[in-house]
């Protein structure tokens, strides 16, 4: 008997006992359709957060001092800071954050508008994504002769100045908390913003906001920075700690280094480990399906005890018995892997629509190679059970086999 004989004999007998096959094979149905619907969770949740994180520049860094570390004030970020993690080949741009609340009179005096007034310097343009509309941005030229200049958005100049070209004029800036001063600034540029709501955000020189501030030993606390390959991020934060350590003659520890980029990969890693995991639980199931297989083989073969003597009598050999009980086997086991992937798709589906009505924009979506896998380990799962109620049938005795009732 050839293999599409076998193939045909196999279906035969399992259309001939329908319901034994389906609870034969369900085993191997609810591991296959657990999987699926589980991988696809997995992989609409990290679709999910690389969408939420799509707006967000993931290779942006913030370094900071530690907030477990007493912080002295030999620790703190200095200009030469800025200036020697620019010479690190993988950082495209350098910025110091240092900011201060303030309010600015709007077209109407008796009308305030809350700001955020950003010390910066001239890689703050590329850093932020800056569009100029009008002017230019900040140079070094302005931070040299501590410039009392800045760059404002278009949406603050129209509310100020009831237009967007304000190129020359002058705004007055007032702190919030603290030692309450104001500064004159003179506006050098106008960028674009499509935010509707957001605190508009003013530029003005490092060395101006240091002198505006009072800050005398001129440090702070913060800097932002961009990276160019994010694929070699972890040896770029090995150096950013490295410098700074050695510029301040202190522990690399004293300074953390946070992306979106990590976190967004942290993420992902926390899911894969979850997915794999719940993957594998629901995976024991086929176990349980492969031993269902193996239990209703064994009891085929004892059902059919006097065909393999009648078979063995005509001719048939130990190998072609064999061959017949384990196509037998495997075509059982795909029958159930196949209806796992129907119900996995299904149920893919269904717990899609629910998570959406939980108001939920997760989409879970099925991979290709996880499907293909579930053909792959129903095979193996029919191979590895059916092996032994094979050997067992082949190695019936004709004789005893014939006499068998």
């Amino acid at each position: 008997m050839n293999i599409i004989e076998n193939f045909k004999s196999a279906i035969f007998n399992i259309l001939s006992s329908k319901m034994r096959t389906f609870l034969t094979t369900l085993g191997i149905i609810i591991g296959i359709t657990a999987v699926i619907i589980i991988t696809a969770i997995g992989r609409g949740f990290q679709k999910d957060i690389n969408e939420s994180f799509s707006g967000i520049n993931v290779d942006s860094v913030s370094v900071s001092t530690s907030y477990n570390k007493t912080i002295r004030d030999k620790d703190k970020f200095t200009l030469d800071d800025i200036k020697d993690l620019k010479e690190i080949n993988n950082i495209e741009f350098v910025s110091p954050s240092y900011g201060s609340n303030v309010t600015v009179k709007l077209k109407d005096p008796s009308q305030l508008e809350s700001c955020v007034l950003n010390g910066s310097n001239e890689d703050t343009k590329g850093l932020s994504g800056l569009k100029m509309k009008y002017g230019r941005f900040i140079d070094k030229k302005d931070r040299d002769g501590k410039s009392k200049v800045a760059v404002i958005d278009n949406k603050l100049a129209k509310k100020i100045f009831g237009r967007e070209d304000v190129v020359g004029e002058t705004i007055t800036a007032e702190t919030v908390f603290g030692n309450i001063k104001s500064i004159d600034l003179e506006i050098i540029g106008v960028y674009e913003t499509e935010s509707e709501f957001y605190t508009p955000e003013i530029y003005y020189p490092i060395e101006t906001s240091m002198d505006f501030l009072d800050n005398t030993q001129q440090t702070f606390e913060s800097i932002s920075l961009k990276i160019e390959n994010t694929s070699i991020f972890k040896e770029t934060e090995r150096l950013i700690l490295k410098t700074l350590s050695a510029n301040h003659n202190n522990e690399e520890d004293t300074y953390v280094v946070n992306s979106a980029f990590d976190m967004v990969n942290s993420m992902n890693g926390t899911i894969q480990i979850v997915t794999v995991f719940i993957g594998l639980v629901a995976g024991i199931s086929l176990l349980v399906g492969g031993i269902g297989v193996m239990n209703i083989m064994l009891v085929t073969v004892t059902e059919r005890t006097r065909e393999i003597g009648i078979r063995k009598s005509l001719g048939a050999t130990n190998s072609n018995i064999k061959m017949q009980f384990l196509i037998e086997a495997i075509t059982v086991a795909l029958l159930g892997g196949i209806m796992g992937i129907i119900f996995g798709y299904i149920g893919s589906f269904l717990a899609g629509r629910v998570i959406s009505l939980l108001g939920s924009t997760l989409k879970p979506e099925v991979s290709i190679p996880v499907v293909i896998g579930a053909v792959v380990i129903s095979s193996i799962i029919g191979i590895i059970f059916g092996v032994y109620p094979a050997s067992k049938a082949a190695k019936l005795d004709p004789i005893e086999a014939l006499r068998y009732e």
